[in-house]
């Protein structure tokens, strides 16, 4: 059976948080209450929350601080927050934007309006929750026939994410990149398995029968805006700063940005995890690839200020392939 929606009110006022319980409940949300921010992200926590009801004007911690860190953690992200506040002011607004709230409310509240806002949001959210887990769908199939690849996708879609905020990418791009990074081999369904799972190197035929992965992949995913960042990916994540790429031989800027992390990202995991033709490496063997170049891969592929941000996260890379290898995201 599926609970109810479940709402946290984050209000340093006991008469304010009474009042959203007494208007949510009857209609059948679940409400949890904090005083503070402190205490908000400790019950954040604990229990799965699906949206903040947030004060802004609070102590220990105000309402945009707590919101930037909601937003900023990747376990929280997700969660919508609407604003509420007795400053309607331009600028206050614009600071609630940029810490990442999806909505705003000003004191005194209409009721009505409340109801219609957290019904709108949460709506939103499943339907957005349903897209990410089609999205993950789509790019496990594409597993099926490439075998000994672990946690692979998933591992790049949080090294992009890392990589994105590193890179002061807004918290919109960072989520898409590390949700649709996930896409960028779902090309490799129309490469024959024979292919996939050849022991040793490929033939110069066998080669260019697996670059088509990624016109492919652009192929598959097809032209729905919301799938536009996992497209330019799948096409492009093969495509190499200094031009010797593929499918398209872009060159420098000519690639996307959300291809240029990827693509890093992508042969960091691919040289850690082992397959049927090649060995593993352990961390820094794969670093050491990377950064310094072997008969087949070089510096100068990728982005000079990609690869600056990768050699700063090495660290996190290693941390997350660790915890990431057994399938274990929590």
């Amino acid at each position: 059976m599926k609970r109810s929606h479940r709402i946290l009110c984050v209000d340093d006022e006991d008469f304010n948080l009474d009042l959203l319980e007494a208007l949510l409940r009857p209609h059948g949300y679940e409400t949890l209450t904090a005083l503070n921010g402190r205490e908000a992200l400790a019950v954040l926590a604990e229990k799965p929350v699906d949206l903040v009801l947030l004060d802004i004007n609070m102590p220990v911690m105000n309402g945009h601080e707590l919101c930037k860190k909601i937003k900023s953690d990747p376990q929280l992200s997700h969660i919508p927050v609407i604003m509420i506040t007795s400053l309607d002011s331009k600028e206050n607004k614009m600071k609630g934007m940029e810490a990442g709230a999806e909505e705003f409310l000003s004191k005194p509240f209409d009721q009505a309006e409340m109801l219609l806002r957290v019904g709108n949001i949460l709506r939103s959210a499943e339907y957005e929750g349903a897209f990410e887990y089609l999205i993950l769908a789509l790019a496990r199939a594409a597993e099926a026939n490439d075998i000994d690849t672990g946690n692979h996708i998933m591992r790049v879609g949080e090294y992009a994410g890392l990589m994105a905020r590193e890179l002061n990418q807004s918290e919109k791009f960072t989520e898409l990149i590390r949700s649709q990074a996930t896409l960028h081999d779902v090309g490799k369904v129309h490469i024959p398995s024979h292919i996939l799972k050849k022991a040793g190197r490929l033939t110069p035929e066998e080669m260019e029968e697996m670059k088509k992965h990624t016109t492919f992949g652009a192929m598959i995913i097809g032209d729905h805006p919301h799938l536009e960042f996992g497209k330019r990916i799948a096409l492009c994540h093969h495509e190499r700063w200094d031009g010797t790429g593929y499918p398209n031989g872009l060159k420098g800027t000519e690639i996307p940005l959300e291809a240029r992390i990827t693509s890093i990202c992508d042969c960091y995991d691919a040289l850690r995890n082992s397959r049927v033709y090649k060995p593993n490496y352990d961390h820094d063997g794969a670093v050491g690839i990377i950064t310094k170049g072997d008969d087949r891969m070089k510096p100068e592929h990728f982005d000079p200020e990609v690869m600056a941000a990768f050699i700063k996260l090495t660290p996190r890379f290693d941390e997350l392939y660790r915890k990431m290898r057994d399938g274990d995201k929590s």
